[in-house]
């Protein structure tokens, strides 16, 4: 059984477009956004969120490395599970308020490339291998849907919390 939490991503992704590229136009999509945000805006925690701009963006950084770490571990023929991780431990432990908004564009643009570098060189046979990590079953196209699909929901967050749009 699919854990329902990940859902909430894996609707986001549109199911007519291979996910990898959907990776490339969102990248383009979410930096050429971020670059228009005033650096000052984003360490100032606006409340209701528990987080800053700063932090959401580290965070994003931090799930997409775990999130290809699974697919690459799975890709790759591992069959031992995979814990899971504590969001907010990962980003208590990241010194992210030491990193200015245009290190951390840079940090999430590698990132991505990265990312869709793997993506992109990956047997056809990896993409239906499976997994499991934090206690649930995973597969490697589910794990590339979760690096859209996670982007995309903080995306629309940010977006309405800075009023900007794409």
């Amino acid at each position: 059984m699919q854990e329902p939490y990940f859902q909430k991503y894996l609707r986001l992704v549109d199911p007519l477009v291979p996910t990898r590229d959907q990776l490339v136009s969102q990248q383009e999509r979410f930096i050429r956004w971020a670059k228009c945000i005033d650096a000052d805006c984003t360490t100032i925690l606006h409340k209701p969120y528990t987080w800053t701009l700063s932090e959401v963006l580290k965070h994003l950084s931090d799930c997409e490395r775990v999130f290809t770490f699974r697919a690459l571990w799975i890709a790759r023929g591992e069959s031992e599970a995979l814990a899971s991780f504590d969001e907010n431990r990962f980003l208590k432990n990241s010194g992210v308020m030491n990193s200015g908004w245009e290190m951390l564009l840079d940090e999430f643009h590698s990132v991505r490339l990265a990312s869709v570098t793997l993506f992109g060189n990956l047997p056809d046979e990896a993409w239906t291998r499976r997994g499991m990590a934090g206690g649930y079953p995973v597969d490697v196209n589910m794990l590339c849907g979760m690096v859209y699909g996670h982007l995309e929901h903080h995306f629309s967050i940010l977006k309405d919390r800075v009023g900007a749009s794409t």
